[in-house]
Order: structure tokens, then C-alpha cells, then sequence
């Protein structure tokens, strides 16, 4: 089943219910989190979506992660419409070729024996300027997830940094 993926990452700051009703989410799986959970969430696999909520009484859609590669599946490949004419293949070269300069980025780690790539954020460019795009990189800088938020979100994650950096001096 296809997915409008770009309607769907529209309707951030939305409840569950209003998404639902709207035919947007092909699952009648309402999005799960325990009490001491800050997020609640809802894997849509066969479509390659992960959707996170704030786990209130109104479940309101924080991120929309898109699984462009996945290490268990060579022949991944996702199966929706990209949105906002992102490319099912795009490069680090590729992205900063579309949106320029990141507004946030963080180096590649390696905890103990885990890969964790290097990760850009970006905001999108108008009509869509309220929303910010997190681009995480494999060894050969090849995008796997791109994970979609709102631009206050990613404000506060570049002044969070920005003070951590601080603290470090």
C-alpha cells in the first residue's frame, strides 16, 4: 500500500486521531508508548516509515523517520513516493548540492562496535520552511535515514549544541 509520505510529514504537530481519519496512516495500530515513555511510536515496516508522537492524551506526530537502506535487505528498496523531491539514492554531496550548508552537523561515531553515521540537519526550503530534515550517513556517505521534524525542534537541538559546546571550553 502507498504512502503520501510528503502529507504525512505535513500533518506534524497533528493528532493521531486527525491523521487517521484522514486515510493517511494504513495501520490500525494506534502508536504505542508506555507511561514513562516521553514518545510514543508507530513502525510502519512494509513501508519503511517510523512515526514518533508525543505520548499525551492527544498523541501529537512529533517525526516522520523514512528507512532508505536496511542492513537485513541488500535489495531494499523503499517503496513510496520521496517527498519533496528528495531521491530514493542521495549522496552527502547530493543533499548539500540541494540545500546547501547544514544547519546542524555532527561527526561519525563508533561506540564499541557500532557504526553510528554522520547526520545533517537541514531546513526545507519555502512552502515547507516550518520544517526541518535530518539526513544520517552510512561509511560511504550514502543517506539511510532521513528523519523529518519541525524547525522549532531543530532550533533547539542547534542551541542545545551550541551551549554543550560551551560547557566544554
Amino acid at each position: 500500500m502507498s504512502v503520501d509520505v510528503e502529507k504525512l510529514i505535513e500533518q506534524l504537530g497533528k493528532s493521531y486521531k486527525d491523521i487517521f481519519k484522514e486515510g493517511l496512516i494504513p495501520y490500525k495500530t494506534k502508536p504505542y508508548g508506555s507511561v514513562s515513555d516521553d514518545t510514543a511510536s508507530l513502525e510502519m515496516k512494509r513501508e519503511g516509515i517510523y512515526l514518533s508522537f508525543f505520548n499525551d492524551s492527544d498523541k501529537k506526530l512529533k517525526e516522520v523517520m523514512l528507512r532508505l537502506e536496511d542492513e537485513e535487505k541488500t535489495d531494499w528498496l523503499f517503496p513510496n513516493p520521496m517527498p519533496f523531491g528528495l531521491g530514493l539514492v542521495m549522496t552527502q554531496f547530493w543533499v548539500r548540492e540541494h540545500f546547501g550548508l547544514p544547519m546542524i552537523y555532527s561527526d561519525e561515531k563508533k561506540i564499541m562496535s557500532f557504526y553510528i553515521g554522520k547526520k545533517e540537519v537541514y531546513a526545507l526550503p519555502a512552502p515547507h520552511q516550518n520544517i526541518a530534515a535530518m539526513f544520517t550517513y552510512n561509511k560511504n556517505l550514502f543517506a539511510e535515514h532521513v528523519i523529518f521534524f519541525s524547525l522549532n525542534h531543530a532550533k533547539k537541538i542547534q542551541s542545545d549544541l551550541e551551549i554543550k559546546k560551551l560547557n566544554e571550553k
